[in-house]
């Protein structure tokens, strides 16, 4: 039941709204373009994730990317974006999956 309710998230996530929440908080590390080389991240290490890289996505579930996003990454600089609602997680995740795009 949980799957089904979590594919059911997925879909009425909006990659559009997705965008305007990374351009608000995402982009100062990991860029506009996604790919780890925003304005902050010359002073961070280690560097932010490329989300443009294919080798990231791999095996990368929704689920994971979400706690990612929920509790940040220990040992890195991302922090943990506790204020986002879970349909702002949702649509902020569709958006990142767009940088996996071929």
């Amino acid at each position: 039941m949980l799957t089904w309710m979590l594919v059911t998230v997925a879909l009425a996530a909006d990659p559009a709204a997705g965008k305007v929440l990374y351009a608000a908080s995402c982009t100062a590390c990991h860029g506009a373009a996604g790919n780890g080389k925003g304005p902050a991240a010359v002073a961070l290490k280690p560097k932010p994730t490329d989300l443009t890289a294919a080798a990231w996505w791999v095996g990368k579930t929704d689920e994971q990317v979400t706690v990612a996003i929920r509790a940040g990454r220990p040992g890195t600089s991302m922090a943990p974006f506790t204020e986002f609602s879970d349909a702002e997680v949702g649509d902020l995740v569709a958006y990142l999956r767009t940088f996996a795009a071929p």
